[in-house]
C-alpha cells in the first residue's frame, strides 16, 4: 500500500482493510518466538502489514533471520537505527510489543487476518486500475485477459516482494537443500516415467519452459501424448492440461487409447474392434477418467488465451495445482498483440508469443512443452541432424526455453516400416547435462520406448556441443 493510499485513508476516504491489533499479536510472536520467524519469513512480505512502522520493523525482523541472526527487541531497535528507520520510542514500542501475548501458539489465526486484509487492500487496487483500462482500451480481449492475470496475480502477491537483496533468496534456497537432502523426492520435477529422460533432467522442472521440436511426421504430437499416457499409467495425481491447435480432443484421446492399450491405429479408425479391444478400451477409459488430463483444441489461440485458461483450470483444482502445460504448436498461435496474421512481421509474432509462453511458465509455476516445428534447411544436409538455428521463424524460441529437444529418424530409410529408431537430442538445457537418447517408435501403438541399445547415448555429451550451448545461451 502506497503511502499516498494510507494519506487517502486517513483524509476521509473509505478506510482500507487493516487490523492494528492482529499486526501487533504476529509482531509480538516472532519477537518472543523464533520459530515463528523461521515458520512465515519465507512466505510473507512486508505488505501484510498496513502500519507503517510495522512495516519497516517487520522488514527489520526478517533481514536478521535472512542473516541468521537472533531476532529480539535489541536486535531488531539496532538494524533500524543503523539504516536510520527507528523514532524516539522506537524502542519502548518494540518492547511493548513483547508484552501483547506471552505465548505465539494462536499466530496463525492473526495472521490469517493480515492475509485476508492484505488481499483485499490488493484487489482494491486492482479493481481501479481495470477500471481505468476499461475507460481508455480499445481491445475488450486484451483487457477482459489483463484483468484476469491480475486478479490471478493476488494470491501471488501474497507470497511474493517482488525486488529482493540477495540474502533472501540465498537464504530459501540453502534450506531447500536442505529439505531436499532429508528427502530425495523433493529433488525432482514431474516425472515423464522415461527412465532415461527423467534420470538426465531429474523430471521436467517447474517454471521451465521445454521446447520438443521436429519435422512434420516425426511424431512431435505422439511424444508429448506418451507422457500424458505414461501420467495415466502410472495413475499420477498431476493436472494436466494440453492445446492442441490442429487436433481435436477426440483424436489426441485415440492416440492415448491405442498407446495405453495396444489397440491397433488402423482398428481404431477402423472400427474393426474384436471383444477384447473393446473391453481394453473400456479398462483404459475408466483408467484415464479418473486422472486429472484435460484437453482444448480451439484452433485459435493466442498465449494470453492459454495463460487465461490455465490460471481458472488451476484456481478450479481442489488443491490449485497445475504440474504440465503442453501446447501443440508454437508456429500455429496468434500474437495478443495482433491476432491478425501478417507474414512480413511473423517473424517477430513468434519472437513474441516464445517469451509470453516463458512468461507463463514462470507465472504458473509449472512446465510448458511447447512443441515447434523446425526449418527445411535439415532436408539439405547430408547428416540430417537437427541444429538450434533449425528452430523455424525465430531465433528467440531458443534464447527463452530453459530445455530445446528435437525428435528425429536414426535412418531416414527406417520411415516406412512399422517400427524405426527415434532420436531424441537434448541440445540446449540450462540446467543439466546435454544428452542423446534413442527411442523406438511404434507407429500403429503410436508408442515411444526407451530403446535397450543406448550406444549413442552420451552423459555428458560433447565438448564442442557444450560449447554451442554455452555460446547461445
Amino acid at each position: 500500500m502506497s503511502e499516498k493510499e494510507i494519506n487517502e485513508s486517513k483524509q476521509g476516504y473509505r478506510q482500507y482493510p487493516n487490523n492494528f491489533g492482529a499486526e501487533q499479536y504476529v509482531l509480538c510472536c516472532m519477537l518472543i518466538d523464533g520459530e515463528v520467524l523461521a515458520d512465515v519469513a519465507p512466505t510473507i512480505n512486508s505488505d501484510y502489514f498496513y502500519n507503517p512502522r510495522h512495516k519497516i520493523i517487520f522488514e527489520a525482523a526478517q533481514s536478521l533471520f535472512n542473516r541468521g541472526v537472533t531476532v529480539n527487541v535489541i536486535t531488531v531497535n539496532d538494524v533500524l537505527t543503523k539504516t536510520n528507520k527507528t523514532d524516539i520510542d522506537m524502542l519502548g514500542y518494540l518492547t511493548d510489543l513483547t508484552q501483547i501475548t506471552p505465548s505465539a501458539v494462536n499466530y496463525r489465526d492473526h495472521l490469517d487476518i493480515l492475509r485476508r486484509d492484505m488481499i483485499m487492500r490488493r484487489l482494491i487496487a486492482i479493481s481501479k486500475e481495470i477500471a481505468e483500462d476499461a475507460y481508455t482500451s480499445q481491445d475488450a480481449d486484451k483487457s477482459v485477459n489483463n484483468a484476469e492475470r491480475l486478479v490471478y496475480g493476488i494470491n501471488l502477491a501474497a507470497t511474493a516482494s517482488g525486488l529482493e537483496h540477495i540474502e533472501a533468496p540465498s537464504s530459501r534456497f540453502l534450506r531447500r537443500l536442505e529439505q531436499m537432502a532429508i528427502n530425495p523426492a523433493a529433488r525432482k520435477g514431474l516425472k515423464t516415467h522415461f527412465p532415461i529422460f527423467d534420470k538426465i533432467t531429474n523430471g521436467l522442472q517447474p517454471s521451465s519452459l521445454i521446447i520438443l521440436a521436429a519435422r512434420p511426421s516425426v511424431g512431435k504430437t505422439s511424444f508429448a501424448l506418451n507422457i500424458i499416457s505414461n501420467i495415466i499409467k502410472e495413475h499420477e495425481d498431476a493436472v494436466v492440461a494440453m492445446f492442441s491447435l490442429e487436433m481435436s480432443a477426440e483424436q489426441l484421446v485415440q492416440r492415448v487409447l491405442a498407446t495405453n492399450t495396444g489397440v491397433d491405429m488402423g482398428k481404431l479408425s477402423s472400427a474393426r474392434l474384436s471383444e477384447s479391444d473393446q473391453s481394453e478400451l473400456w479398462s483404459a477409459h475408466v483408467e484415464a477418467s479418473n486422472c486429472r488430463i484435460y484437453f482444448d483444441s480451439t484452433s485459435m489461440q493466442t498465449p494470453g488465451n492459454i495463460a487465461s485458461k490455465c490460471r481458472r483450470l488451476k484456481s478450479m483444482t481442489a488443491d490449485k495445482r497445475l504440474d504440465l502445460v503442453i501446447v501443440d504448436y508454437l508456429q500455429l498461435m496468434a500474437n495478443d498483440k495482433d491476432k491478425i496474421r501478417s507474414s512480413s512481421s511473423r517473424q517477430t509474432d513468434v519472437s513474441d508469443i516464445s517469451r509470453m509462453m516463458k512468461i507463463m511458465a514462470m507465472e504458473l509455476q509449472c512446465p510448458v512443452i511447447a512443441l515447434s516445428q523446425m526449418s527445411r534447411s535439415i532436408e539439405g544436409r547430408d547428416d540430417k541432424q537437427p541444429r538450434l538455428s533449425d528452430l523455424r521463424e525465430s531465433g528467440a524460441i531458443e534464447q527463452d526455453a530453459d530445455m530445446v529437444m528435437f525428435l528425429s529418424r536414426e535412418n531416414e530409410e527406417e520411415k516406412t516400416k512399422e517400427a524405426c529408431n527415434i532420436i531424441l537430442d537434448i541440445a540446449k538445457h540450462r540446467n543439466g547435462e546435454l544428452a542423446q537418447i534413442r527411442y523406438v517408435w511404434e507407429g500403429r501403438h503410436v508408442r515411444f520406448t526407451e530403446s535397450s541399445d543406448q550406444t549413442i547415448y552420451t552423459f555428458p555429451k560433447t565438448a564442442s556441443k557444450k560449447k554451442q550451448q554455452s555460446s547461445e545461451d
